[in-house]
């Protein structure tokens, strides 16, 4: 049982999270259970080949609502769509949590500054040994991250480099969270890093984005990332956009951002193409100097992908073991680097992560 006083975050009654989920049932159910009867609205969409059970379903709030659509994400994502009809919306992974003391404190600072369409707290992740919950902070290029300047041009440059991934999980007004999902589910692509970049620059292109220094989200290490066969985890999205098997889809990928963008707000397309294309070669920069920082990290991943998965498995544990800190430890940690931390609503995640493994 939750002990989270819903009554004092009344702005959640207008947000509405979306989860995708896919062949992870049981913690699609404990998505579900967190947030019954709080006041948000929970869509859960679920490509799984066979339904929840109708018995695990039981017993949960009238806000909690479960669809089975066994089809592609983005068939998935469209449903949404249809369905969303709160001020805010955001997504949310389906073995991961939100606080939602900061969910509610990103709609307050979205409501008091209306040129701003995208707000999301500071990040930890965590992953559950035999000796607990360990965590450690992620994402600590989102320290005191904004994306302000006045143009889309300009927004879109700023957001590509240095890259900062924060709009795809931040709570975003509903039109325009809509808008940008829209356009992610328009085109399949190989690599499937290329679906994040669609939406973080639809968003910048729409608005102003912040990080506020506030614990929001708890990522999950423990799991691998959902595969699809239609993508290529091992293609990144520069290699992607140089390699010549891929120039229909790259064409493809131009001429799709470059008219959805512009329907936005009727800007003329040769000039939105020109200021994309900025952007992407902002991202190309990005990658490139960030490929000669993590020249070690990279050989090391190279080793890696020849080491059996028993043993990678071991060796990724040993080092969580000896370096990440009990969650609550490391929640104190960020504490002091002058990070919010609502430590009684983290305390209530961790004991019902605890009670549902």
């Amino acid at each position: 049982m939750i002990k989270i006083d819903w009554n004092e975050m009344p702005n959640l009654s207008e947000l509405t999270l979306v989860v995708p989920t896919y062949n992870r049932q049981h913690y699609a159910l404990r998505q579900m259970h967190f947030w019954s009867d709080s006041p948000v609205t929970l869509y859960v969409l679920d490509g799984t080949s066979t339904p929840i059970n109708t018995e695990g379903l039981k017993g949960l709030g009238d806000n909690v609502h479960y669809y089975h659509i066994p089809k592609y994400l983005h068939d998935r994502i469209r449903k949404s769509l249809e369905l969303i009809d709160t001020a805010y919306t955001a997504m949310l992974c389906d073995d991961e949590f939100f606080i939602p003391s900061s969910l509610e404190k990103c709609m307050e600072y979205l409501k008091n500054n209306k040129d701003i369409v995208a707000c999301i707290g500071r990040c930890i992740g965590f992953y559950t040994t035999k000796s607990g919950i360990m965590a450690t902070s992620m994402y600590n290029e989102m320290k005191g991250y904004r994306c302000f300047e006045g143009t889309t041009r300009e927004r879109m440059i700023e957001h590509m480099n240095p890259y900062v991934c924060s709009t795809i999980y931040a709570v975003q007004r509903s039109e325009v969270w809509k808008k940008s999902m829209t356009i992610l589910t328009k085109e399949k692509f190989s690599s499937p890093y290329i679906e994040e970049l669609i939406f973080e620059l639809a968003t910048c292109y729409q608005g102003k984005s912040i990080v506020i220094e506030d614990l929001m989200w708890l990522r999950n290490k423990e799991n691998k990332p959902i595969d699809f066969k239609e993508h290529n985890r091992k293609l990144q999205f520069d290699t992607w956009l140089k390699d010549p098997r891929y120039r229909k889809e790259v064409n493809l990928f131009y001429e799709s951002m470059t008219t959805e963008l512009s329907r936005i707000d009727g800007a003329d397309k040769e000039i939105v193409l020109e200021d994309f294309k900025l952007a992407v070669e902002a991202y190309l920069d990005y990658c490139k100097n960030r490929r000669l920082l993590f020249s070690v990290a990279t050989l090391r991943d190279q080793i890696m992908q020849f080491v059996p998965e028993k043993l990678k498995q071991k060796i990724h544990l040993a080092r969580i073991n000896h370096s990440w800190k009990p969650i609550m430890e490391e929640a104190q940690n960020i504490q002091k680097e002058g990070v919010h931390v609502d430590f009684n609503q983290l305390k209530e995640i961790v004991e019902f992560m605890e009670k549902n493994v």
